[in-house]
């Protein structure tokens, strides 16, 4: 499978072009580059001449090329992000169809490509005996594709089918005769479906605006609302959506702690942070008491007896020198032996678009109006990650805990919109929670959020956390407390979303708590 990255120069992905057809997932990134930056990959125009003859004549390209170049479309996509969306999604569903179209016509010549590895392990009577009905039966079903039986005919003849290399270049150009016919078929069922992608993409896209233009909505919010739904249009549910989303104009304090999330060190920020990113040290060794076991490494003040003895001794220098270099020395285990986050306390500025963690009660106490109130402050905070690229882990808890990566789960709701199915493991449906039944606890919670800000790749370190809770959860261990008030003293800073009625005890560990307080619907 051919395979993009974000470093990819255009003369990396040209070649990659040039060697194999694309995977589906090499579409939706061609795709993609199209609606961030209007790239368009001009194909015949740049690929070298000594290349041409190598490069697959692939019918989807060919209609994205085609599309993309169309100046009504670029100029619709590249001006506004929900038509980009829009585009992404309605021509994402065309090539995952298409693909599914193309497996399909390559699986009922699944066989006729097991034949001609087959022919390879013939015998030499097998060879001589059936050479040439074998060119006859292949001539005769892909004539149209470009197979050519009389230039394949003089190859055999006059013994020249006791040739090794004779048969390799049959079985090669009986492939590339296949290849050609399935080109062909799925060239033929494409074109049908074209016509469909243009008027679907300006369909929703004429339909949304005429939403935007009826309603006063922003286009943000209907993008928004747009990514809470399935992919289908239907107007009752879109507006059901809405609502959610325009649940933060009753609540201005969704809007605030959404800005006030997250921040990285810059020289320009008008905010400011206490710790400073990007570096890590190791603790002091403690006494004999804190050593766990023995490991391998080049620790040297964690030395075995018996590799100092190597040390010491002139005949065993060189064999302690070399497991050095390797770091293959024995060398005490200690607890103390671990990597933590610099905490320097000194100010820096900063900018607001850094990490966030985002804890989600889903318990069943939160069923109702603050699902909704959840659901809309997410979708927020969704949208900012994703315009900003920023990074945001969400830790969906109850009884237990679920991760998730924000912007991961996002590229996922998208291919699923696509009709690109998987298994749903993290329990988002349609951007609401998993309500469970029973109490919150909170401890499994903190110890997930304690490892991102300790461990999380240098990606989450000094992360802001943010709370969308009642409250209503019982304290945790003095242990996970105490941690609580050290990464609040060294930077760390924790906000509370509280929904809901009710005293809570948790005041004094957040830097702040938004309260939003609401009418619950009266039952009849």
């Amino acid at each position: 499978m051919i395979t993009f990255s974000d470093n990819d120069s255009t003369d990396a992905i040209y070649e990659k072009i040039r060697r194999k057809r694309l995977s589906l997932n090499d579409y939706l990134y061609y795709i993609r580059r199209f609606v961030e930056i209007g790239d368009v990959l001009e194909i015949e125009k740049d690929v070298a001449v000594e290349f041409a003859w190598k490069l697959y004549d692939d019918p989807i390209l060919g209609y994205l090329r085609k599309l993309m170049n169309d100046p009504v479309v670029q100029s619709a996509v590249l001006s506004s992000k929900l038509v980009g969306q829009i585009f992404y999604e309605t021509v994402g569903r065309f090539v995952a169809e298409c693909i599914h179209t193309e497996d399909f016509i390559s699986q009922r010549f699944f066989t006729e490509r097991q034949e001609t590895g087959k022919i390879l392990e013939w015998s030499l009577q097998k060879k001589v005996d059936h050479w040439q009905t074998l060119l006859s039966v292949i001539d005769e079903k892909h004539r149209d594709d470009g197979f050519d039986f009389d230039f394949m005919k003089r190859k055999f003849s006059h013994d020249g089918w006791k040739n090794p290399d004779n048969w390799e270049m049959l079985q090669q150009e009986w492939l590339d005769a296949i290849d050609e016919r399935v080109r062909k078929e799925v060239t033929k069922k494409i074109e049908t479906k074209m016509q469909g992608v243009g008027a679907s993409f300006n369909r929703l896209s004429s339909r949304l605006g005429e939403k935007i233009r009826s309603q006063g909505m922003t286009e943000t919010e209907a993008l928004q609302a747009w990514n809470m739904m399935d992919g289908q249009w239907i107007e009752s549910e879109f507006e059901k959506k809405l609502h959610i989303v325009q649940i933060k104009n009753k609540y201005p304090q969704i809007g605030e702690v959404a800005h006030r999330m997250g921040r990285l060190p810059d020289e320009d920020g008008k905010s400011s942070m206490t710790v400073q990113t990007g570096f890590t040290h190791q603790l002091d060794h403690a006494t004999g008491s804190d050593i766990e076991g023995v490991t391998i490494g080049h620790e040297l003040n964690a030395l075995m007896p018996s590799e100092l003895a190597q040390y010491t001794d002139s005949d065993l220098e060189s064999l302690f020198l070399r497991k050095w270099v390797t770091s293959r020395l024995q060398v005490f285990h200690y607890k103390s032996e671990i990597s933590k986050p610099s905490r320097r306390l000194r100010s820096v500025k900063a900018s607001r678009r850094g990490p966030m963690i985002v804890c989600v009660d889903s318990s069943a106490s939160m069923y109702g109006v603050p699902q909704k109130i959840e659901a809309s402050l997410l979708s927020q905070l969704e949208q900012t990650a994703e315009q900003l690229k920023r990074d945001c882990f969400l830790i969906d808890f109850s009884v237990g805990i679920r991760p998730i990566e924000l912007r991961s789960r996002r590229k996922k709701k998208a291919l699923e919109r696509m009709g690109i199915r998987f298994e749903d493991n993290d329990n988002f449906e349609k951007g609401y929670f998993p309500f469970l039944n029973g109490g919150t606890d909170a401890q499994k919670m903190l110890k997930m959020a304690f490892a991102l800000l300790d461990n999380g790749e240098d990606r989450y370190m000094n992360a802001d956390v943010l709370w969308i809770t009642d409250f209503l959860i019982p304290r945790t261990t003095e242990d996970l407390m105490r941690r609580f008030k050290e990464y609040q003293k060294t930077g760390t800073r924790f906000y509370g979303f509280k929904i809901g009625e009710g005293r809570s005890n948790w005041e004094q560990y957040f830097d702040k708590i938004y309260e939003i307080r609401y009418r619950p619907p009266r039952m009849y």
